[in-house]
This record gives C-alpha cells, structure tokens and sequence, in this order.
C-alpha cells in the first residue's frame, strides 16, 4: 500500500468512526495529501509583537492558519519542541523543503562586530 492510499483508508475509518458520510472521507484525504507551503520563522532581536499580532489573527483564525493552510514548521516561541529537538526540525524543514519554504524573520538582525550581538542556536 503507498502513502496515498495508507491515508486515504486511515481518513475513511476517522470519517466512520464518527458517523460521517463517505463524502467527508474523500475531502478529509484530499486535505492531508496536500502540500502546504513550509514557513520558518525566525527571531531576531525583537519583543514578540509579531508573533503576537500572529496568535489573535481572526480571518483566517490561528487554528485555521497553521492546521490547514500553511506548514508552520519552525517558530521559537510556538514550537512544542525545544533545544536541540527544534533545531533539528528546522534544519530539516530546511533540508527537505530547500528553495521552497517562505522564510519569515521577525526583529532586527544586528549585524556589528560580526554579529556578536545577536545568537540563534548558539550561533552569531
């Protein structure tokens, strides 16, 4: 069984586990199969307030937002994972969606003296 049908028995069985239609099935599918755009987001030196504007967007919802519409792979502030269990999904999102996530920095990026004023990761 490929991935495309490993996920499409698994939305049928969530659909009549709940007594949805055959119909809801399908969408759930076609929903999941699909590719959302990766998104990064990056602090530099800021105070959040973006990220804040970010958690009371209203149309589309936060929930909407991150669950259905884009791939919210890497956020600092709003990730589950932390130390070196974020910067690898970073680097992984990086890796497997190179040329093609939207990179998001929130903050100023000093970058006098070599950037010593500033450390993501450890890193200047």
């Amino acid at each position: 069984m490929d991935r495309r049908g490993f996920v499409k028995s698994m939305c049928v069985m969530a659909a009549a586990a709940v007594g949805l239609p055959a119909t809801a099935a399908e969408a759930f599918a076609q929903a999941v199969a699909r590719k959302k755009p990766a998104v990064i987001w990056l602090s530099g030196q800021e105070c959040t307030g973006c990220t804040e504007s970010l958690l009371r967007t209203s149309h589309p919802g936060l929930g909407t937002l991150v669950l259905d519409l884009i791939s919210l792979d890497y956020h600092e502030a709003l990730s589950a994972a932390a130390g070196h269990q974020a910067e690898a999904a970073k680097h992984a999102s990086m890796e497997e969606n190179a040329g093609e996530y939207v990179l998001v920095v929130e903050g100023a990026i000093p970058t006098k003296d070599g950037g010593i004023y500033c450390k993501i990761a450890g890193q200047t």
